[in-house]
């Protein structure tokens, strides 16, 4: 313990030396910036080339901190000729911070997208290839459209690259200075790079004379030409939540009979003929499930029932599949069904991914359970985790607003440093205490009186769920209570941006599954201001704390005044997955109206503590995993 403590008080003294640094290099800028006025824009072009070409040439970090706070002093003055005000003192530091290779913390409504055009303008001063990954394709257009202007005064080129981009236009934007894309296409784009690398190597003999005859250079083809540095939006969400998660570059698979496919709907028919215990147990903590030796005979017999079947994996996967589909996978929660095709749910940001399928056989597992025409499968043609894929930068860096409590593993995976920032405006949020009941039923009762009863008439509500099916219900809720509200469920959008935007008028009653609309500003009306500014309600806690925040934040912005509190259940799915001991003290301590006597706070941190020191534990061993699979993988092709 004395030696984590001792690693914990160096880290803040480290922190300490930094924020004074940037302290005075910000000082640095605005007396260059002050210098700047009198420049014509062209001036201010040609200033900004000459730090480029002075950058080839620097010899050591002292004076590339310097051609950073010219790079950055030119910056600001470039936005405030263009946007038409200045940049804060708390921007220009996060800027300064970003780019010399840190995850910064800024509160929500700081004005993170002119921190992010900034930093990419400062790194591409030394990078040949910047980019600027944002967590959907609709959040890295806007921003992009936002600092573009900027980057075209500077002489600076950039582009955008979204899901309908054409292979001409992809290639054509990472040639540019700064390229603004949603996380997953750099990496989608690195994985087709690595088949075409793949195919190429593959043609052993005569290669180079093919190249030269055609006239082609083979490289020229690769649509990534450097990945020298990355700034990452909510860079928790991407670089820890999702980190493990694997981008699949998938095509069509094996020619599939419709004999092959009906399998799915026999394993699902033989599925429901098991039970507990009996033919299979189940892991409820762990997600698992294991058929006994009796189920194995059992699934067997019914194999000998249909006679030759056209199997793709063993039958037992088929069988697990359609247990695991039916016990563990929600309509609503996990999926939604949407024109006869299973859509899955983003479970760290409640949205809905049009494009994604789940693997071995379970997404037909789940079309069957659905009832749905069953589609063959795809293989994988290629496949990295986000983790792998971002390490492969010389350098990744980004802006969050809860990173905070993730430095241990940000440093080991990534070897970078958080650092907070304080707000521009102090932060007027009150978090008022947490509430704890026995059942959703309770909890939504009480939820529902707590709007009815505001203590401010007509204070603009944000109600934030985890999943589509509990904001259903409680919508359902509040309409039989008279209370008109919206919804947003999960698909990331012009209008949901827009709709979430509004959430700060008054009267308005918003929910929102996760995170819908992250990214947005929620601004205040003068009338909702003098009511107290937006009030946000969890309808439960989460596994990260970390979401926690971010919901909380979208309450009392740039000072604005607001308010948080999250309503907690024995049978939330926090703590009836991963504590039933809690569950039973609070039902044990109910009243008559379902409502807990104690305050189990306490109890509930410390759950998340657990929880998110055992999810660092899983991704430190996948990624023990994956180095060993790449080595066995290198040795193979070796031979």
């Amino acid at each position: 313990m004395s030696r984590f403590l001792q690693f914990g008080n160096q880290a803040q003294r480290r922190l300490k030396r930094t924020q004074r640094h940037l302290d005075l290099r910000v000082k640095k800028v605005r007396q260059l910036e002050a210098a700047l006025t009198g420049l014509s824009d062209q001036g201010l072009c040609e200033r900004f080339e000459e730090l480029r070409l002075a950058s080839c040439d620097i010899d050591c970090s002292e004076t590339s901190e310097s051609i950073i706070d010219q790079a950055a002093a030119i910056g600001t003055e470039a936005t405030a000729r263009i946007m038409g005000f200045r940049l804060h003192d708390v921007q220009v530091k996060g800027a300064l911070a970003t780019a010399a290779g840190n995850i910064i913390q800024m509160n929500t409504g700081e004005g993170k997208t002119m921190v992010c055009g900034l930093s990419a303008l400062l790194r591409s001063v030394f990078d040949k290839s910047v980019h600027v990954a944002t967590t959907n394709a609709y959040l890295a257009e806007r921003d992009h459209q936002s600092v573009q202007p900027i980057f075209q005064l500077l002489g600076t080129t950039s582009a955008f690259i979204g899901p309908d981009s054409q292979p001409a236009d992809i290639k054509k934007a990472y040639r540019c200075n700064i390229t603004y894309a949603p996380g997953y296409m750099f990496g989608f784009d690195y994985l087709r790079d690595q088949l075409l690398i793949r195919d190429y190597e593959a043609v052993t003999l005569g290669r180079d004379v093919l190249s030269r005859i055609n006239g082609v250079n083979f490289y020229d083809k690769l649509a990534q030409t450097a990945r020298n540095s990355i700034i990452v939006d909510e860079a928790d969400s991407v670089l820890i939540d999702e980190s493990t998660t694997p981008l699949l570059l998938s095509g069509p698979g094996i020619t599939t009979s419709d004999a092959a496919l009906g399998a799915y709907l026999k394993a699902k028919d033989v599925s429901l003929r098991l039970e507990i215990e009996t033919d299979y147990t189940v892991d409820e903590t762990d997600r698992q499930i294991e058929l006994t030796d009796q189920g194995i005979d059992t699934i067997h017999e019914a194999l000998d029932e249909y006679g030759r079947l056209e199997l793709c994996q063993p039958w037992s996967k088929y069988i697990t599949n359609a247990l695991y589909a039916d016990r563990f996978l929600i309509c609503d929660e996990d999926y939604v069904v949407d024109d006869d095709q299973i859509k899955l749910v983003d479970q760290n940001t409640g949205r809905i991914f049009d494009d994604r399928s789940l693997r071995t056989g379970l997404h037909q597992a789940l079309e069957a359970k659905e009832n749905l025409p069953i589609n063959p499968p795809n293989s994988t043609k290629a496949r990295v985790t986000r983790q792998r894929f971002f390490q492969l930068y010389d350098m990744v860096c980004g802006m969050t607003g809860t990173a905070v409590g993730s430095e241990a593993e940000l440093k080991h995976f990534y070897e970078v440093d958080v650092v907070p920032l304080p707000p521009n405006k102090t932060c007027k949020r009150i978090a008022l205490p947490d509430q704890f009941f026995t059942d959703w039923d309770s909890k939504l009762a009480a939820i529902v009186q707590d709007i009815l009863q505001r203590p401010q008439p007509r204070q603009p509500i944000l109600i934030g769920t985890r999943t589509i099916k509990e904001s259903l219900l409680i919508q359902q809720a509040l309409a039989e209570s008279g209370i008109d509200c919206k919804v947003l469920n999960g698909i990331q959008d012009d209008s949901e941006a827009e709709l979430v935007s509004g959430a700060g008028q008054i009267g308005e009653v918003m929910i929102a599954t996760n995170m819908a609309g992250r990214g947005t500003d929620i601004k205040l009306s003068d009338e909702a201001r003098t009511v107290g500014g937006l009030h946000v309600i969890g309808s439960q806690r989460f596994e990260s704390r970390r979401v926690d925040l971010q919901l909380a934040g979208r309450a009392a912005r740039q000072g604005d005044p607001g308010s948080c509190q999250f309503f907690i259940a024995a049978d939330d799915q926090l703590i009836k997955d991963h504590s039933p001991s809690l569950a039973r003290k609070m039902v044990a301590s109910s009243t008559t109206d379902g409502q807990c006597s104690r305050d189990f706070s306490n109890d509930v941190k410390a759950l998340q503590n657990h929880i998110e020191f055992t999810g660092f534990q899983r991704r430190i061993k996948l990624v023990q995993q994956e180095g060993w699979l790449d080595n066995v993988r290198e040795t193979m092709v070796g031979n």
